[in-house]
């Protein structure tokens, strides 16, 4: 298990998400089948990240040569996750504050402190898989546009696990961060 006292990040995103309240606190056993399955949904998720900051042969023929390829494959690769996914619907995206300890989003309504969530995070719009957390409410406050951000404590996460989430959520908000338009400061032209 991850150590409490190891600094820790956070980060925060516009992503798909999903939460839903539990009867009760998840049990041990639940908690190590959602840690294994979650170890799989982000080897994958990480896989599309490891091939994209690979390096890159030196040979520029070679790399012109495979663009239309590597065009095809992701083509064939978005079409066969739309037909495997037509029928999962994405949640709403949701602003989040994402750590390795914590989650904080808005609320339409304030969560009870000590109330167990199951929440669903989205990184993919062809990967349709969650990665999912339970959440247990740390407290919720106003807002103040109606709203109520709502403080998750999450479970302590196995180390191989919390990297390669922290991982994750750094190349998500990279790669976000990249494709914003740049912005023109106003009154900066002469």
């Amino acid at each position: 298990m991850m150590s409490q006292d190891r600094p820790t990040f956070s980060s925060r995103l516009v992503i798909p998400a999903s939460w839903e309240p539990l009867d009760r606190p998840p049990t041990q056993a639940a908690l190590d089948a959602l840690e294994h399955a979650n170890a799989g949904v982000l080897g994958f998720l990480l896989q599309r990240v490891d091939l994209a900051t690979a390096p890159r042969p030196g040979d520029e023929g070679l790399t012109e040569a495979l663009a239309p390829l590597r065009a095809k494959l992701d083509l064939i690769i978005e079409m066969l996750s739309g037909l495997s996914y037509r029928q999962v619907v994405l949640p709403d995206p949701q602003d989040l504050e994402l750590a390795l300890d914590h989650i904080i989003w808005t609320a339409p309504s304030p969560l009870a402190a000590g109330q167990w969530l199951k929440t669903r995070l989205y990184f993919s719009d062809a990967y349709r898989e969650p990665v999912t957390l339970y959440a247990e409410v740390a407290g919720s406050a106003a807002d103040g546009e109606g709203g109520w951000r709502v403080h998750g404590a999450l479970p302590e996460m196995s180390e191989s696990v919390g990297e390669s989430f922290a991982r994750l959520i750094f190349f998500e908000q990279r790669r976000r961060l990249a494709q914003r338009p740049a912005r023109v400061a106003v009154g900066s032209r002469q």
